[in-house]
């Protein structure tokens, strides 16, 4: 009895507080504080979150708001806290602050005064929304991080060092305290190091010695030479590199910002911004809604769990540099969670040096689904538009376009990645995929389906190394089935060093890479003496155009046969799949990569528990789509309207034009 009454009261204690929840509103252009009242609004965010309780709703007014939300309390499951805009206001919240006071500096450049950037490798300018770039050499000359408008390195022996790089066409002027920005000619991961001497006889800049572990080492460094080339560079942060239209610099002694506005002319306060605080979200609560909402030039964090984020925009969440980084990775991102069951659902993400959405390896359980996250990772560092290493997480219906390197990355046990569009990565690195990973040959029970792949290209410089499903070193447990790639310039499908227990089922390979180029590559060397091995994989129920079917070895002597993947001493289990001459599916409107009536890919497949299920006719298909079953697309499912800012439709190009060509 006494626990009924306990129970009771705890019911009608929670109705309670669902019935008497407040209402808070909050108004930037209140000339007052404020009560929080629709008719008095508070004038920051900050007021109301320091206040509320769960059931509460906070209603913000159009503005842009420079501050940081930060919730106080938690929400109950059914009394979240919620954060929302007022009816159809626009509504900002900003990392940034204006700047004002501009005089004069010389010619077009304007300087002002007592200007504190203080948030090191993040500090940025933006103009009329947009960030501009650090002075630089040579000049960011077609306004596209992704081309780097580099410089090759001298390759004269002597000429460049792990501590040194050499290029005639240096400017000759002091580069001391400036940085450099390297991308080797392996050009898989960029590096970037304060430069700490700058000889001119020789045009050269010098810097700590790298460290010969990797990522440094033999593979991103001037000691490794591929593709004709050392590697290529450019440099920056210095006033006298200060010489073009958007570009910046900041004499941190003097406290003193130097602008070439895009029009040469002397900026207004309204617009020319500063980064001033790392994040616009900084969530360590629990049941806390955020809806409707704008984020501009700095992180969302989302700490707590059981956090839900939608109908949001997100511009410039995470822009910063890598300078003296120690490794090849960053963990910063547009939208980063740590929590367990939390929610990202139709935002926006654009624009970013690093991640899109980052969910670290404490992240578990949570969903992200139907949000378009694109233009990330343009610094070339292993950074992805999305990257989720926690277990159980569901990533659902995303469409994720434009990455210097790898486009998605999903390492967490028990996950699941559907139904997604991944296309247009690789722009200006290599020895990466559409979908990266990399692994410890212990099973992860990942489940990769219903995704459609391409646009995989890579720059000159950068060897032409794009894939669509990159399986990496040791990576085990993989269950890819009914996912399209096409259009990459490097096979379909790769397994690297002891690669193992990866299933393989009806996926539809088509135009990737050159006809004479295998279907599915392997990078199997010797690792401390050890020959590794891909091994113990299943596939079944693939199709793909005219090419050789595998290709394994390690660039030198060691090369295996047909024995790798078919055949009774086959270390794989290779069975039922097909090539054909002729596009044997649709690619008409609506119903592309459908089987064509009559295709020799009707019934030609075999039975598979689970992912077969349902089949029409007396078979299944091969490939990723069933003739006569109902047709599904890749990628998001709504349009974007109503944000504060333009959404680029990058991310709707299907693609499908590769098939016309």
């Amino acid at each position: 009895m006494k626990q009924i009454k306990k129970l009771l009261f705890i019911s009608i204690f929670a109705t309670f507080q669902i019935l008497f929840a407040k209402e808070y509103h909050v108004d930037c252009n209140n000339k007052s504080d404020g009560d929080g009242s629709e008719k008095n609004p508070f004038k920051t965010i900050a007021q109301a979150s320091e206040v509320m309780v769960a059931g509460d709703i906070c209603y913000i007014h159009a503005g842009t708001y420079r501050e940081t939300i930060t919730p106080k309390n938690s929400g109950r499951a059914d009394a979240p806290i919620v954060f929302t805009k007022y009816k159809n206001d626009i509504v900002i919240i900003s990392a940034t602050e204006q700047v004002s006071g501009w005089e004069k500096h010389d010619g077009n450049i304007y300087k002002v005064q007592n200007v504190n950037l203080e948030l090191g490798d993040a500090n940025n300018v933006y103009f009329a929304g947009k960030k501009m770039p650090i002075a630089r050499w040579p000049n960011d000359s077609d306004d596209n991080e992704y081309t780097l408008d580099a410089k090759y390195i001298n390759m004269e022996e002597g000429s460049w060092s792990m501590s040194y790089i050499s290029n005639n066409e240096i400017p000759n002027f002091d580069w001391t305290g400036g940085i450099i920005h390297y991308l080797g000619s392996h050009s898989g991961c960029s590096w970037e190091r304060t430069i700490t001497d700058f000889d001119k006889d020789l045009h050269r800049v010098h810097f700590e010695e790298l460290p010969e572990h990797w990522p440094f080492g033999k593979t991103h460094s001037p000691k490794r030479y591929e593709n004709g080339h050392r590697g290529i560079f450019y440099l920056m942060n210095k006033l006298e590199a200060l010489d073009a239209p958007n570009e910046w610099y900041y004499d941190q002694q003097e406290k003193v910002l130097y602008f070439y506005a895009p029009d040469g002319k002397k900026p207004k306060k309204t617009n020319v911004e500063i980064a001033v605080r790392p994040q616009t979200v900084e969530n360590y609560s629990d049941y806390i809604n955020i809806t409707g909402l704008n984020f501009f030039g700095g992180m969302v964090t989302i700490n707590g769990s059981y956090n839900q984020m939608a109908n949001c925009m997100v511009k410039h969440g995470a822009e910063r540099l890598i300078t003296d980084l120690r490794g090849a990775s960053v963990v910063e991102a547009a939208i980063q969670v740590q929590g367990e069951h939390n929610v990202i659902e139709k935002c926006v993400l654009e624009n970013g040096t690093v991640n899109g959405i980052n969910l670290d390896r404490w992240a578990n359980h949570n969903r992200v689904e139907n949000n378009i996250v694109q233009y990330f990772n343009t610094i070339g560092i292993h950074a992805h538009l999305l990257n989720s290493q926690g277990t159980g997480n569901k990533i659902l219906r995303n469409s994720f376009y434009g990455s210097a390197r790898d486009g998605v990355k999903v390492t967490g046990d028990d996950s699941e990645f559907a139904y997604n569009h991944v296309q247009k990565c690789l722009i200006s690195g290599a020895d990466g995929g559409l979908f990266y990973v990399t692994g410890r040959s212990i099973p992860k029970n990942i489940e990769l389906h219903h995704n459609w792949f391409n646009d995989a290209y890579g720059a000159e410089h950068a060897g032409y190394k794009a894939t669509g499903i990159y399986l990496d070193n040791n990576a085990a447990g993989y269950i890819v089935h009914h996912n399209v790639v096409w259009d990459v310039e490097w096979a379909g499908l790769h397994f690297n060093w002891n690669a193992i227990e990866n299933e393989i089922y009806n996926n539809t390979f088509w135009k990737v890479g050159k006809p004479d180029e295998a279907l599915i590559n392997s990078w199997v060397p010797k690792r401390n003496e050890i020959q590794t091995n891909v091994k113990d994989n299943i596939l079944y129920n693939n199709f793909s155009d005219v090419r050789p079917w595998w290709d394994s070895g390690d660039g030198k002597k060691y090369r295996v046969d047909e024995k790798e993947f078919m055949g009774p001493e086959a270390d794989n289990v290779f069975e039922n799949n097909e090539q054909f001459a002729e596009i044997p599916f649709s690619i008409e409107k609506g119903q592309v990569f459908v089987p064509l009536k009559n295709a020799p890919i009707i019934d030609k497949g075999r039975t598979i528990e689970k992912i077969t299920d349902g089949y029409e006719g007396q078979a299944p298909d091969l490939g990723a789509y069933e003739f006569g079953s109902k047709y599904w697309e890749a990628g998001v499912d709504w349009t974007p309207k109503g944000f504060a800012w333009t959404v680029g439709d990058s991310y709707s190009n299907k693609g499908f034009s590769a098939f016309r060509n």
